[in-house]
């Protein structure tokens, strides 16, 4: 498997965990789009966020660039190993949004940019927490994780669902649509004379 695939000068950065425990050796790239765990994760929320941008701007954003790579290269790799060579990446880049797949993805990320978390934020509704303040905060001169959830909500998606979005989203609470419309709009106020457009 190659290690990431995109343009690492794209402003917009997908970071999963780690490769899959089963059938990593078939896979080309990391968040192969052969691979259920992509759509599970991030299919979900890239279409109602293509949705929006599309019904607000008239704009589609150019997924074929996104800069995809995990934050461990193999499930046993040690994460202070891992975020070094985050870190490196980072530091040579400079992107402008980095959206995390769980809570080592999103922890890792933190701690590569020289951010230290006041906890540790290893569940739903911290994550949840995060991802609404990251999004309010969003600095334009500095590089923004953001988090998402892992492949986890694919199996306790009611909960997660619950527990990510809170009360911010609709009744009942859908996950997806949620962090698709909040990326979308993010993307709209700040990204809207970037070239990260399709044609």
């Amino acid at each position: 498997m190659k290690d990431f695939a995109g343009d690492p000068e794209f402003p917009i950065w997908l970071i999963g965990d780690s490769p899959p425990e089963r059938g990593a050796d078939k896979l080309d790239t990391p968040l192969d789009p052969r691979h259920p765990a992509r759509h599970n994760i991030w299919t979900s929320v890239a279409d109602p966020m293509q949705d929006r941008l599309y019904r607000r701007g008239r704009l589609r954003l150019d997924m074929s660039r996104l800069y995809i790579r995990n934050a461990m290269l193999s499930l046993g790799e040690q994460i202070q190993f891992s975020g070094l060579r985050l870190k490196e990446l980072l530091d040579k880049h400079n992107p402008s949004v980095v959206l995390t797949f769980g809570a080592s993805a999103f922890m890792i990320a933190l701690f590569a940019s020289g951010e230290v978390p006041q906890k540790l934020y290893t569940t739903a509704k911290l994550l949840g927490e995060q991802f609404r303040d990251r999004i309010e905060r969003y600095d334009e001169q500095k590089i923004n994780i953001i988090p998402l959830l892992h492949v986890s909500i694919a199996r306790r998606f009611l909960s997660l669902h619950r527990d990510f979005v809170g009360a911010y989203g609709s009744m009942p609470p859908n996950y997806f649509d949620y962090v698709g419309t909040k990326l979308a709009d993010l993307l709209l106020a700040k990204f809207s004379d970037k070239q990260i457009w399709i044609g």
